[in-house]
């Protein structure tokens, strides 16, 4: 496996070798479909850039989490390949980390990526659910034709796993509506969770006992990160994304995590140290809970 030229955090070799490392940051940056802004290959990178002005010691947690070892692959060659290419060779990758007994982060890269992510966690753990937070709920059957795009990702996941929930959503088409309660899923819509707050205990009811988390970051609030392809008014805000993922962890077994649909913006650089940050922080919660 190869190294990538700047780890996640910019850790020393100690901290970052492949062997001894619980985490693995896998960097996806796919991108063929999205369909307002481009740049979303270019958000692994921005991410893994940010990352190394995040403090490691936690306040929070009152550890430095990063001594569990984060290991960063080099960026695998998705880039230019056909959706079901780059997702068979995550899957692929992700296989051998799970395989290794190693804990596996994504970071997209446009949303339809996450499938290879999936197919090897759902092979792995046939009882997954997923916690999805996004500002469209991404259940087309097809956008524009294309069953793999970005808008049909959590279409295309539930054609085998039902245990989906959503958190986030504030945009959707009829035809998401119509299948979202023809098939009764738990969607947490922005408009009225911002009034009540997110139900963290019927969230964890809709859970199983392995959860994968897979976050599009324009489900957080433009305020928080603004530096993602199609942005939406509303939305997470830091605290309360940390804080359904923080109860998340301490109830489950989250067995792996992607992030997707960054899209830096030059010189605009905090949305991407958020998204960092909030990786560290999960590494805390996975660890030191």
């Amino acid at each position: 496996m190869g190294t990538a030229p700047n780890h996640f955090l910019g850790l020393e070799k100690e901290f970052s070798d492949y062997a001894p490392s619980k985490t693995v940051v896998i960097p996806a940056p796919f991108e063929a479909s999205t369909s307002y802004q481009q740049g979303t290959s270019r958000g692994p990178q921005s991410v893994i850039t940010a990352s190394h002005q995040v403090e490691t010691f936690d306040i929070e947690l009152g550890q430095d989490c990063h001594t569990q070892g984060i290991h960063t692959l080099a960026e695998l060659a998705v880039q230019g390949k056909s959706a079901k290419t780059a997702c068979d060779l995550l899957y692929k990758e992700t296989k051998k980390i799970l395989d290794d007994g190693k804990w596996p982060i994504m970071l997209g890269g446009e949303h339809t990526i996450s499938y290879g992510l999936f197919q090897a966690l759902f092979e792995r753990y046939p009882d997954l659910s997923i916690f999805h937070i996004d500002a469209h709920t991404d259940m087309r059957e097809a956008y524009e034709g294309n069953p793999y795009s970005h808008a049909s990702i959590l279409y295309l996941i539930r054609k085998q796993c039902k245990k989906t929930v959503h958190v986030g959503i504030r945009s959707m088409c009829e035809e998401e509506a119509l299948y979202v309660k023809k098939n009764n899923i738990p969607v947490y819509y922005d408009f009225e969770t911002r009034k009540t707050g997110l139900p963290q205990d019927e969230i964890l009811g809709h859970l199983s006992k392995n959860v994968y988390i897979t976050v599009d970051v324009d489900g957080l609030s433009p305020q928080v990160v603004p530096s993602t392809g199609t942005p939406e008014p509303g939305g997470l805000g830091y605290y309360e994304t940390l804080d359904v993922l923080k109860k998340i962890f301490k109830s489950k077994n989250v067995v792996g995590m992607d992030f997707v649909e960054m899209m830096p913006i030059p010189n605009v650089v905090y949305g991407d140290f958020a998204v960092a940050k909030i990786i560290y922080k999960c590494i805390g919660y996975k660890y030191f809970l």
